[in-house]
């Protein structure tokens, strides 16, 4: 199948309100395809597509693919009833990686991936290869703040997309250009085990080094760095000065970060900033500025600074009387891990960090992992486990025992409060504090939505 041919189909989305598919639905109806769609609840991205006329069905029912030709459904679709009916009407039906690839198709494609940073590094490659005057689409997994949605449409031949890890898609597209940014820990529940998802993307990468696809990968990634014995063609970024493209920080502070970029031991440029905060953001700014300098274009500081950002990493909500609510999308450990690195820099305010764990699943395969990243953390809130769908079993670890734990080994004062009244009367409390202060929340579940209602209600 070739993506012209959904031009003669009526094509129908399950899961369409999602991150990724909204963006998807919208390429289609750009592209005059018939689209519709379906989810179990509205949400911010139903606002956006219904700006475009995308009809979408709130709730999942057989009946919402009556007359569809064609249907795609996102991976977190399990066990619905528009999938059977149309198996049981002989309808086809594709998983969102069959679209990506035909979408990608035929295109100049650059692929983003890693198990951390896909989304704040495929939105600033777009901004900077826009603002360079390349103009690509742009496919991310997040709403990109300097275009006020998660895609970003041309009529180019170019197009930078994330790819996501955690279902396979990545393994599924056939780039120009491949940035792997890391290795982590994760999606064990797909790939069986990590071994297993290890060995899928080196023979992945391997085989896209014999198509003559420019790979950059992560020096400071292990794993990573270990594929550099199999290809000279492999070309590297990172922190060491071994790597093609290495980074040589000036300053990290709460308001901006300032660095060196290198070609080798060539300095191309002896100062940048940027208003994203943290190494690792350096890090993915010096993946992106290499995958810009091989393709022959020059960036301007200025387009850096013009970056807003990407919704939900650390995104500042804005301030009542003294205190300041920023909102991130941090769930794993190592992202947790460098949203503390961050707080460090706040040498001068009081922070809260209030973390909602993401599925018993990933909590209890990484337990340990989350009680040596949140020990010795002050003024910390952990929450209920947010389910994402699965059971708690028994035998399994959820967030009061990972509350107990750090402060029986620590000694801390952490708190659970597993309901978000509570939570809210806490910080209403908190907000009295004629300190400048900080609250971060961080999770992929329900704590984004509670924490934007809190503030908005409370402004």
């Amino acid at each position: 199948m070739k993506f012209l041919e959904l031009a003669s189909n009526k094509v129908h989305i399950i899961g369409i309100n999602g991150i990724g598919m909204s963006a998807l639905a919208i390429y289609l109806k750009k592209n005059n395809i018939n689209v519709t769609g379906s989810d179990i609840a509205h949400n911010a991205n139903t606002v956006i597509l219904e700006k475009y006329k995308i009809p979408v069905f709130i709730g999942h029912k057989s009946s919402n693919i009556k007359d569809r030709d064609i249907v795609f459904y996102s991976s977190a679709i399990k066990n619905n009833p528009e999938i059977k009916e149309a198996k049981k009407n002989k309808i086809p039906c594709y998983n969102r990686s069959k679209l990506l690839q035909l979408i990608c198709k035929d295109k100049f494609t650059i692929v983003v991936t890693g198990s951390h940073g896909k989304t704040s590094t495929t939105s600033i490659l777009g901004h900077l290869l826009v603002r360079a005057g390349l103009n690509p689409t742009i496919i991310s997994g997040g709403i990109m703040q300097n275009f006020g949605q998660n895609i970003y449409l041309t009529d180019s031949n170019y197009v930078v997309v994330e790819a996501d890890e955690s279902d396979g898609t990545v393994f599924k597209l056939s780039p120009k250009y491949l940035l792997f940014l890391n290795v982590d820990r994760e999606h064990i529940d797909f790939y069986k085990s990590y071994s297993n998802f290890k060995s899928k993307i080196k023979n992945y990468i391997l085989s896209q080094i014999k198509k003559d696809v420019k790979i950059f990968i992560n020096n400071d990634d292990n794993f990573l760095f270990s594929l550099k014995k199999y290809s000279k063609n492999l070309k590297t970024f990172g922190s060491n000065s071994k790597a093609n493209y290495n980074y040589k920080l000036i300053e990290l502070s709460d308001k901006k970060s300032s660095f060196k970029i290198y070609k080798g031991n060539k300095i191309i440029s002896k100062s940048l900033t940027t208003n994203l905060l943290g190494e690792h953001n350096v890090q993915n700014l010096t993946a992106v500025l290499s995958i810009i300098d091989d393709l022959g274009y020059e960036i301007k500081k200025s387009h850096i600074l013009d970056f807003k950002g990407t919704k939900r990493r650390m995104n500042i909500l804005g301030k009542i009387k003294k205190t300041t609510f920023i909102d991130d999308y941090a769930h794993h450990p190592t992202e947790i891990e460098k949203l503390i690195n961050i707080i460090s820099l706040y040498k001068k305010k009081i922070v809260i960090l209030i973390i909602e764990p993401h599925r018993y699943s990933r909590l209890n395969d990484l337990y340990k992992e989350y009680l040596y990243v949140l020990s010795n953390t002050n003024n910390l809130i952990i929450l209920k486990t947010y389910e994402a769908g699965e059971s708690y079993k028994q035998g399994m670890k959820n967030s009061k025992n990972l509350v107990n734990d750090l402060n029986v080994s620590n000694n801390q004062k952490t708190r659970y409060i597993d309901n978000y009244s509570d939570l809210f009367d806490l910080l209403d409390q908190f907000i009295l504090n004629k300190s400048e202060s900080i609250v971060i929340t961080a999770g992929a579940g329900d704590i984004s939505n509670q924490i934007r209602f809190f503030y908005d209600s409370r402004k």
